[in-house]
């Protein structure tokens, strides 16, 4: 028997003439491709933005870690209250082992130089520090560099409020070192933009009806602290202790 010759237009085996097969639906599909290519670029972008990436949940967190390594921390309000223990009136005080241990409290083990294990895997990492290890990525953090400067301008503070046979000069490091720490402070500050309100103020010396505000009682949104000191104290590259 004679095989049947198809009709021209037919498409696997269906023909075209009926209207309603397959060489429809490929016009169709043809007619329509920008809304496929469309639809296909919109769930390629998708894919892409929404992928599960290590750290990213909180890629724009205020005062945050743009690279991803450090986790999102809880927050809590927290009331400012006055401790001159960390600055006593007496400046002598201020060097005593008592005063020193205050400070050392307040910064993790390691001073906050954590090793980023896997680099690769983070975006936007500083260049990391030289005098480590060649297989160790070891950078520092801000907060403790804050703590750090912190301390060494009470330092410096309270050197110069001993009696003048008690002083030591500062070498030409040192002023150079308060000098970048009060330009360090003065950016971190600027950059987490605490806009906590304030109220009158109550511990001002003299007459206590004084118009002004000591910045106390009032409530900020901050970090728990707790939460970021055990990151960095997990982190730390060495558990050596010190602030200065």
């Amino acid at each position: 028997m004679r095989q049947s010759r198809r009709r021209r237009g037919s498409y696997y085996g269906y023909d075209s003439e009926g209207g309603s097969g397959g060489g429809g639906l490929l016009a169709a599909l043809k007619e329509h491709r920008w809304l496929i290519d469309t639809g296909l670029l919109v769930m390629i972008m998708f894919l892409l933005l929404f992928r599960p990436q290590r750290g990213r949940a909180h890629f724009w967190e205020g005062a945050g870690d743009l690279t991803g390594f450090a986790p999102e921390f809880s927050q809590k309000i927290v009331s400012f209250t006055p401790d001159p223990g960390f600055l006593p009136d007496n400046a002598s005080e201020f060097f005593t082992d008592a005063v020193q241990d205050k400070w050392l409290g307040l910064v993790p083990p390691g001073l906050g130089y954590v090793n980023v294990v896997d680099p690769s895997t983070y975006d936007n990492l500083p260049t990391k520090l030289t005098d480590f290890e060649d297989d160790e990525y070891v950078v520092t953090t801000s907060v403790t560099h804050q703590l750090h400067c912190l301390h060494s301008i009470a330092k410096a503070y309270s050197t110069m409020r001993l009696p003048a046979a008690e002083q030591t000069p500062m070498t030409e490091e040192e002023v150079w070192h308060v000098g970048h720490c009060f330009d360090y402070l003065r950016q971190s500050l600027m950059c987490c933009g605490d806009v906590a309100l304030e109220g009158q103020q109550t511990t001002f010396p003299g007459d206590p009806t004084l118009s002004g505000s000591d910045g106390w009682d009032a409530k900020h949104v901050c970090k728990d602290y707790g939460e970021v000191y055990e990151h960095l104290k997990t982190s730390a590259v060495n558990h050596n202790k010190w602030i200065s």
